[in-house]
């Protein structure tokens, strides 16, 4: 392994930041990002990586909101596309699976996208129904 590869290995395990992993994962989406249209200043795309929301006050609102809310405007289409078809398991797990793309649960296995939850999950406090 190089030793450009383990410091950006373990700069990243250490979450440090300012550092070559850092600085190489901002200026390389934010320039890729630009070449395809994206209009995001450099500082926008810092933010995003440093905080995981979009706005560069303390009112930041989660990208993961964003992400969702598109989401679910293409949820509502799938509903549409398959209103005359009985539900079943598959429909619902097309509906989770749509509804949590790209978001940061879905890079976590336990959450199980597109699938049946594995483990419990509260709303507000309250516990919901257990995945049994």
């Amino acid at each position: 392994m190089s030793k450009v590869l383990e410091k950006l290995l373990e700069e990243r395990s250490f979450g440090l930041k300012g550092g070559l992993f850092h600085k190489t994962q901002v200026n390389l989406c934010y320039n890729s990002n630009r070449i395809e249209g994206s209009k995001l200043t450099e500082d926008q795309t810092r933010y995003i990586f440093e905080t995981k929301t979009i706005g560069v006050d303390t009112q930041g609102v989660p990208v993961d909101d964003i992400v969702e809310t598109s989401n679910h405007f293409r949820c509502f289409d799938y509903l549409l596309d398959t209103i005359e078809q009985p539900l079943n398991e598959e429909i619902m797990w097309e509906i989770h699976r749509i509804l949590k793309a790209g978001t940061s649960d879905s890079h976590q296995e336990y959450f199980n996208v597109g699938g049946w939850k594995k483990m419990p999950n509260e709303v507000g406090g309250m516990e919901t129904s257990k995945p049994e």
